[in-house]
């Protein structure tokens, strides 16, 4: 098998792209699906700060690996969501890839806003889906620390099979709101609000895996434990279906949604007005964002008093 570029040995196939390469051309196509992610959707440029949520998995090991290979500033944002043997590893081996990449690693506890409590004990005492919760604390928290410290631009590791896979969901239940935001660059609208995009928007998830092994970029191998029984998941199995009859299918779909969302949504589209929640100043559509509404309710519940925390 014959690299399709430079007709070397070929050393990986990409079965989506029915593509075979050398280990050279294989760098080189995957940094150029990034570069072409950041240049169509004018994700940012070499002057924006740059902020890179960083969990340990592969998705954003590598996101925060090729933006610094790229010549972009890019920190790296780890969040604790609880503690334990298995997070302090996790932070360790994030620090130590931040001093390899030569990247500034910034740490932020959210157990600090949760009096003590990681995010899943947090989800018993609220009574709500760990995923859910989890996700909300985690957003909330890069947006705040990419505001409060100066970053011009938050950066994550979604990659071509969470966004297509999201996208089914919410086509499936004609969700038009989500729909329109599924969009690889969500803008700054309000203040305190950070602008935010997914470089790898356009590299399968599997393609990533195998950069990250080939590149020996370390990462989790698992996966989260409450994300089992995922709809995320159940959609990502659908559509890997589709792919293993219809190669690029999964790209096809996606990239349609790109082409023509503007003549499909645009008439239907509503703008969303934020405010500034009274008790954080974070923006929100209600009076009181969600993450100070769990805030309140957990206090409640733990029967603690107020300003016992930070945040």
């Amino acid at each position: 098998m014959k690299c399709r570029i430079c007709k070397k040995e070929a050393i990986v196939k990409l079965k989506h792209y029915n593509l075979p390469l050398c280990e050279e051309h294989f760098y080189e196509f995957f940094e150029k699906r990034v570069k072409k992610a950041i240049g169509k959707f004018g994700m940012f440029s070499n002057d924006d700060r740059i902020l890179v949520a960083v969990s340990g998995g592969k998705d954003s090991m590598v996101v925060w690996y090729v933006l610094r290979k790229l010549g972009y500033e890019a920190d790296g944002l780890f969040i604790r969501l609880g503690n334990g043997e298995n997070i302090d590893k996790t932070q360790e081996m994030i620090k130590d890839f931040a001093k390899d990449i030569g990247g500034n690693l910034i740490v932020e506890d959210a157990t600090r806003y949760l009096y003590g409590l990681s995010t899943f004990e947090a989800t018993r005492v609220l009574r709500r889906s760990a995923c859910s919760f989890c996700g909300m604390v985690k957003r909330y928290l890069m947006n705040k620390v990419a505001v409060e410290m100066g970053y011009d631009v938050l950066a994550t590791g979604h990659n071509l099979d969470d966004e297509a896979s999201q996208l089914l969901g919410n086509i499936l239940h004609w969700q038009k709101g989500y729909v329109l935001r599924s969009w690889p660059v969500l803008e700054k609208t309000h203040e305190k609000f950070v602008k935010k995009v997914k470089p790898l928007v356009l590299n399968y998830e599997d393609d990533i895996k195998l950069y990250a092994e080939m590149r020996k970029i370390p990462f989790l191998k698992e996966t989260c434990p409450f994300s089992i029984g995922a709809t995320s998941k159940v959609y990502k199995k659908m559509l890997s279906v589709l792919e293993s009859d219809q190669r690029g299918a999964m790209l096809s779909f996606y990239m349609g949604y790109i082409r023509e969302k503007d003549d499909f949504f645009k008439k239907d589209e509503e703008s969303v007005n934020l405010n500034s929640c009274e008790i954080c100043g974070y923006p929100t559509t209600s009076k009181v964002c969600y993450f100070c509404r769990s805030r309140e309710k957990l206090r409640e519940r733990l029967g603690r008093k107020r300003g016992t925390i930070e945040g």
